[in-house]
């Protein structure tokens, strides 16, 4: 892991913070040993909410896909993130794209039980990122 997806997994907001304005890294970069997650994915996982608005606040993809095709939201889902969920939606970024097995974070949360996630995606009805 890079120093950037260590801050985002143990929730390290003010050090995450300083090495994103330091400007030599790249929000999105992959860590190849660890499923080509980013440190979105990370902090997404971990339920780190600060986390995940600072990378989106400094130009992280919300919707960067990682080996299977998970995108942020679909880590969020499986944990029960609720919170890091609604940071998604609030940002802007899709909650709906499909994994490469054809599964939505709503489905992902289905599969994993995760009642508190779909009564988001229940009550979520922007038409632009949907969840049917």
């Amino acid at each position: 892991m890079t120093e950037l997806h260590e801050a985002a997994a143990k929730g390290d907001s003010d050090k995450l913070q300083s090495l994103l304005i330091a400007g030599d890294i790249d929000p999105d970069s992959e860590d190849w040993d660890y499923g080509r997650r980013t440190p979105l994915h990370v902090a997404a996982t971990a339920g780190k909410v600060k986390c995940v608005k600072k990378l989106l606040e400094h130009g992280a993809d919300g919707e960067m896909r990682m080996a299977g095709g998970w995108t942020p939201a679909h880590c969020a889902a499986e944990r029960g993130n609720v919170k890091v969920l609604q940071a998604l939606i609030n940002a802007n970024v899709s909650v709906t794209e499909e994994d490469n097995s054809g599964d939505t974070p709503k489905r992902i949360a289905e599969i994993y039980g995760q009642s508190k996630c779909l009564e988001l995606f229940a009550g979520h009805s922007n038409k632009d990122h949907s969840t049917t």
